[in-house]
């Protein structure tokens, strides 16, 4: 039996993208194993994946806590998640870290054949490695299955779409929650995230239409077709769910820090999401849920929706500057966020009619 551990220690939309070479690998090796090494914040969206059989987490900021009390702390925990590794015997590990310390922890732990990218020569501990300077030119998930395809692996056309499972306590929670708040079953419910962007830290911002537009446009859509709006975020973007909340004209509930499958229960509730560049937009397209998705900086044709089942809008500003987002890296913006604040209220509406 072949055994798989994949290794993607980023974020929500990320891992979402690494999940089509998850799916590649169960149809191709019906039989296999698949283990998951992700973050602390995407390890509830990876237990959703029935394609997955078991779940590591690399805590890293427990670890940069441990390592200031003492490096001896730091030295155990990770060796107990080698070892659990080491435990399932894994025969390969396609490694989408672009660093050196996972390919090494898989070294650490037996891992016989690391296959991954060999970003800006860190692929040192990889015995398989393909070149990349950046993602470009086409979309993530597919420069993922290229690894794959480079590795011998047959990748189908299309690839199988991501499998998620909400499970049915979960979806009666968020609908009970909802009646709760007023909302009425048959009554049109829409989700906004105005929020976003998370990894890149003080510069989400950069990621992050205004939350008065938001406001806007939701106030505009509900005046043609009456509806009530969930308000979703992380637990530190509560300011900015309640600041847009304010500016609502319909009635709303703000959504703050839910754990993955109780978001994923409120969007399968939802006729559609509009949303910022970010993983709730992979998150409800991998449900098979509408989207309307702001790109500012960001490359929509690499970091988009992929291969969509469901009408969905992807929205950008036109203006010359914009993606200037490229090979991983945010160059300083000198005007102002114009790829946000050009974009006009008329437009998100627009599409928010036609998905809806």
């Amino acid at each position: 039996m072949k055994k798989f551990l994949i290794i993607n220690p980023f974020g929500l939309g990320d891992v979402l993208f690494s999940m089509t070479l998850v799916e590649v690998l169960r149809r191709g090796f019906p039989g296999c194993r698949i283990g998951f090494l992700c973050n602390e914040r995407t390890e509830g969206l990876v237990r959703l994946n029935p394609s997955i059989d078991t779940t590591f987490v690399f805590h890293r900021d427990l670890l940069r806590r441990l390592w200031k009390w003492h490096w001896l702390m730091t030295y155990r925990k990770l060796k107990g998640l080698v070892t659990a590794i080491r435990e399932e015997r894994f025969d390969t590990a396609f490694d989408l870290s672009l660093g050196r310390e996972y390919s090494f922890l898989a070294w650490w732990a037996g891992v016989r054949e690391r296959i991954g990218f060999d970003f800006k020569r860190r692929g040192f501990f990889l015995n398989r490695r393909l070149k990349l300077s950046g993602y470009s030119g086409r979309p993530v998930a597919d420069s993922q299955l290229a690894l794959l395809r480079w590795a011998g692996i047959d990748v189908p056309e299309p690839p199988p779409a991501i499998s998620l499972r909400i499970s049915d306590r979960v979806k009666n929670e968020a609908e009970d929650f909802l009646k709760k708040s007023g909302w009425t079953p048959g009554e049109t419910l829409i989700s906004l995230a105005p929020g976003g962007g998370r990894s890149w830290g003080k510069d989400a911002v950069y990621k992050q239409w205004d939350a008065q537009a938001f406001s806007e446009a939701a106030n505009r859509f509900a005046s043609g077709a009456p509806c009530r709006v969930a308000l979703l975020g992380d637990k530190k973007e509560e300011d900015l769910l309640k600041e847009t909340a304010r500016g609502l004209k319909v009635p709303c509930v703000v959504l703050a820090g839910e754990s993955m499958e109780k978001v994923g229960a409120f969007l399968l509730r939802s006729s559609f999401l509009l949303a910022n560049d970010g993983g709730l937009v992979h998150l409800a397209n991998a449900l098979k849920i509408r989207t309307v998705s702001i790109f500012g900086p960001v490359d929509e044709t690499v970091y988009g929706p992929y291969r969509p089942l469901v009408p969905h809008r992807v929205l950008t500003a036109e203006v010359p500057c914009r993606p200037c987002y490229q090979n991983f890296y945010f160059p300083p913006c000198p005007f102002g966020r114009r790829c946000l604040t050009e974009l006009k209220v008329e437009k998100v509406v627009e599409a928010m009619r036609a998905v809806a």
